[in-house]
């Protein structure tokens, strides 16, 4: 597919983003991979294909059969910003998941994301049209119930299962400070209020979870979260059940739970989440979860750097990091691991590599404690590489609103440059940024022009790039310059 791109005139203005020649502004690509079961289920099509089509102009429809695999060179010949894979949910889960996580990387020579997925399922036709026709999202209220930042957002509660009777709360421009505020210690008509009354777009979850529930629990009695035909219901300490359905648009984390992510039947917690929770994005682990690499990181890279990244723009930004991470260990079989047995005891795979790698090591006069930790790491990587999944449509502009960074619309300035311009809010931190190109490029890397406040970046994509040591100053712009990007396929 061409990637194209629109001519503006002198002089044109984005909320502050201007320039004063004719630039072109890149167009994002977008391609509609759907299984051949939805095509031939007409409620479904139309739910699904048809929609995403009409929201996204000029996408390239493909359909496959027996695997999504089969689609593959198309998709490696259009290089797509953004892929859409649409299934039904008998289709969806953990085996899906791995499959997606290596065709998405494995479009071109790179090891790395080559197309931000995500995919469109659903309880039944109209739940996943409801993700198929979704709008942005402009989050200001947000429920933790993982342990992030709440000073990123407007308005946010925290209810955590790490403690009980305390609820933390913050407020932008009333409280100083995230506030303690005594709460009972279950739960649950803290939660629904923030649902259905506060009406929060963004929510975190750590504790126990499996593919029916999610528990908060770890320190004695509290709420869990259940689903009965695609409706989500709360359990108080008491064992009475409570409707839980909120119609807010939102986007969910299954931050730090086990399985949550997993369609293992259309009645399960994700799907519920998409049905009657007003999720239009859902990340979760389809397996169990234990070293958090992808969960945490994406949470952390999405708040942190509030309003410079979406949602899915943040899972594949930290799925890149891991992958690269792996990548920097140098034991080769790990590039080439591919889960193929999912254990319901625990998964740690361990590569014949690793394997003589740890001995290695321990030959040499490190400590097994030292050993043994560093080989949880790049256990703990590979584990996360593949297994989380990212449901809803990939392009949704959903980001944190009034966020520490505005990101203007990339374009390509009349010199031939293509420029990204970043604005530092109030409240920027200093640390690892990263920042989505338009497309797919060819570039030299040392062709990179960048303010000294963003540093060197280290890794540099033909969609992505990384910059691991900004020291970025509120109120500052910094314009990212490219010379000589020419766009893939033209």
């Amino acid at each position: 597919m061409r990637l194209t791109s629109l001519l503006i005139v002198p002089a044109f203005a984005f909320a502050g983003c201007a320039t004063v020649c004719p630039v072109e502004i890149p167009v994002d690509t977008y391609a509609i991979v759907a299984s051949k079961a939805v095509m031939d289920d007409p409620a479904w099509k139309a739910a699904t294909v048809d929609v995403l089509t009409a929201k996204h102009p000029g996408a390239q429809v493909l359909v496959w059969k027996a695997n999504p695999v089969e689609v593959k060179d198309a998709l490696a010949k259009s290089q797509p910003s953004f892929t859409a894979f649409v299934v039904k949910p008998t289709q969806a889960g953990v085996s899906m998941t791995i499959a997606l996580s290596n065709l998405c990387r494995a479009l071109d020579d790179d090891p790395y994301v080559d197309t931000f997925w995500g995919i469109i399922t659903g309880y039944d036709a109209e739940a996943a049209q409801a993700l198929s026709e979704a709008g942005p999202i402009a989050i200001e209220r947000a429920l933790d119930c993982a342990g992030m930042d709440l000073t990123a957002f407007d308005k946010a509660w925290r209810y955590t299962e790490d403690h009980r009777g305390t609820m933390n709360f913050w407020e932008r421009g009333v409280t100083d400070k995230v506030q303690d505020i005594p709460c009972d210690t279950d739960n649950t008509q803290g939660v629904l209020e923030r649902l259905q009354k506060d009406k929060v777009q963004f929510m975190t979850t750590s504790g126990h979870a499996t593919q029916r529930d999610w528990q908060m629990g770890y320190s004695g009695p509290n709420m869990a979260m259940v689903h009965k035909d695609g409706r989500l219901i709360s359990i108080d300490t008491k064992k009475q059940p409570h409707p839980a359905g909120s119609t807010e648009p939102k986007v969910y984390f299954g931050t730090g739970n086990c399985l949550i992510g997993d369609v293992d039947k259309p009645d399960c917690m994700a799907l519920s989440w998409m049905k009657d929770g007003g999720a239009r994005q859902f990340m979760g682990y389809t397996i169990t979860t234990w070293f958090g690499a992808q969960g945490w990181g994406t949470q952390g890279l999405f708040v942190d750097t509030a309003g410079l990244t979406t949602a899915n723009e943040a899972f594949h930004f930290t799925n890149t990091g891991i992958v690269e991470k792996i990548r920097s260990y140098g034991i080769p079989d790990m590039m080439d691991f591919r889960f193929t047995e999912i254990k319901s005891s625990g998964n740690f795979p361990v590569t014949p590599g690793m394997q003589r790698w740890a001995v290695n090591l321990a030959k040499s006069g490190k400590p097994a404690p030292e050993v043994q930790k560093a080989l949880q790491e790049r256990v703990g990587h590979l584990h996360d590489r593949d297994v989380v999944c990212f449901y809803g449509d990939p392009a949704l502009d959903a980001r944190i609103a009034d966020g520490r960074w505005k990101m203007c619309p990339p374009h390509v300035d009349c010199d031939g440059t293509l420029v990204l311009t970043l604005h530092a809010n109030e409240g920027v931190r200093d640390g690892t940024i990263w920042v989505r190109l338009p497309g797919s490029w060819a570039y030299d890397p040392a062709a990179i022009e960048a303010p000294e406040a963003l540093g060197k970046p280290d890794l540099t994509l033909d969609n992505m790039i990384r910059f691991p040591n900004a020291k970025p100053v509120s109120g500052d712009i910094y314009h990212i310059q490219i010379h000589g990007a020419v766009r893939k396929g033209e």
